[in-house]
């Protein structure tokens, strides 16, 4: 993974112009999101908010630091608001509240815990390294190992993150983007066995 982290809106629009042009070239057009919150519960009177912002293209990570950002990126906005690419995330609900209590809002947003899940694992419900690991690769099923309550009272501390946090929030980001990205190949390809069922089909070796 190539990771970049920052709380200056200018480096978070350069980021979004270089996935935009990634973006605009590839047939599959997904960006896997999350977000991290300024605290672990909210309330009526003190919601929470949104603390990190991660984007994953590719293997390209974006972590913005956005409840330090420097000013408002009406570029992030234009970017998340649209149809024109597939975001992607799990567990969406609740992101998608917080996002809005700072005036991002993400509209083709896909929750992959509404579409998948591991048929093997008997947990009612599954988080993302039950899904990543059976998807990408069983060593994400130690992906959130040692990240406590102690460590998401964090994320609003001032800058920087430290390396443990920014680990964490890349490997969210890019587990997202990587699930969808395999399920959406999964997909087409069991649609496009179904549409060409009636062609006799062999090996080609």
């Amino acid at each position: 993974m190539k990771v970049l982290y920052t709380n200056a809106a200018s480096i978070v629009e350069e980021w979004i112009t270089n996935a935009e042009s990634s973006l605009d070239s590839s047939a599959r057009k997904i960006v896997g999101v999350d977000v991290e919150y300024d605290k672990l519960n909210g309330s009526y009177f003190s919601p929470k908010k949104a603390a990190v912002i991660q984007l994953c293209v590719g293997t390209d990570v974006l972590v913005y630091h956005i409840c330090h950002a420097d000013e408002r990126s009406e570029k992030l906005y234009e970017f998340l608001f649209g149809y024109r690419y597939t975001f992607a995330g799990f567990y969406i609900a609740e992101d998608r509240t917080v996002l809005s209590r700072s005036k991002y809002y993400i509209h083709n947003l896909k929750d992959i815990q509404a579409i998948w899940r591991d048929p093997d694992n008997k947990k009612r419900l599954q988080g993302l390294k039950d899904v990543a690991g059976a998807i990408i690769d069983p060593i994400y099923f130690e992906m959130k190992d040692g990240f406590g309550r102690k460590e998401h009272r964090m994320w609003a501390d001032p800058p920087p993150l430290p390396p443990k946090h920014l680990e964490y929030a890349a490997r969210d980001a890019y587990a997202t983007y990587e699930v969808f990205r395999r399920l959406d190949v999964f997909e087409r390809g069991f649609f496009s066995l179904f549409k060409h069922s009636e062609k006799k089909r062999g090996r080609d070796w």
